[in-house]
């Protein structure tokens, strides 16, 4: 077939995608009504799963690798303290916020973060008992304190050098889920109405 009758295909495919995407909150389940997404939406969540990808712009210093938590080394010190990110009633900045844009896992966005973590092979500082992520959303929603991030499973890397830095990651695990669910499985047992993480810490919340 000649080149010049294939290169609309990529757009039309493009503007197919997003119409579907559009369509897809309305989509019934095809297991039946139950309370879970529509088939394309589920789909899609999962599709995103697979991967995250950031960039971040503002003070920060890191560098690191991740086979999953197992084989990992490095450290991550973005943003100010987190008293000095800027807070919606106040617009004053008294030190240089982080800004960061994408997606984490099926979540994603745009937020001013904060983040203090070294990580060695088998332990990170996210397992300690303090709260050394903060992520004031901006627009979207992503975990407020990183519990939800699902790191113990990524495949990544980020590098932050002062004002600019960037960070991905994939999860193998979930291409299977992904395409389990094209068939109608759901291993990882997620297709369910994909809202706003919650991760406050039940004995924090029982004391504010």
């Amino acid at each position: 077939m000649e080149h010049h009758r294939t290169t609309g295909g990529p757009r039309a495919a493009w503007w197919v995608l997003a119409a579907a995407l559009a369509l897809a909150p309305g989509c019934a389940s095809a297991a039946g009504p139950r309370d879970t997404l529509g088939w394309m939406e589920a789909r899609g969540a999962d599709l995103m799963d697979v991967f995250g990808v950031r960039v971040a712009f503002g003070a920060g210093l890191s560098a690191y690798v991740r086979a999953t938590e197992y084989v990992q080394l490095g450290f991550v010190l973005r943003g100010p303290d987190q008293r000095e990110l800027p807070k919606p009633e106040d617009s004053r900045l008294r030190s240089v916020p982080c800004f960061m844009v994408g997606t984490i896992g099926r979540y994603g966005g745009a937020w001013f973060d904060t983040t203090r973590e070294l990580m060695f092979p088998a332990w990170s500082s996210r397992d300690e008992d303090v709260l050394n992520i903060d992520r004031r959303v901006i627009a979207g929603y992503v975990s407020p304190h990183g519990r939800q991030d699902n790191w113990r499973g990524a495949f990544g890397a980020g590098v932050h050098l002062v004002l600019v830095g960037v960070e991905a990651e994939v999860f193998p695990w979930e291409i299977w889920d992904f395409v389990a669910g094209l068939v109608g499985y759901d291993p990882s047992g997620d297709d369910v109405p994909v809202g706003p993480p919650s991760d406050e810490d039940p004995d924090r919340a029982a004391e504010s």
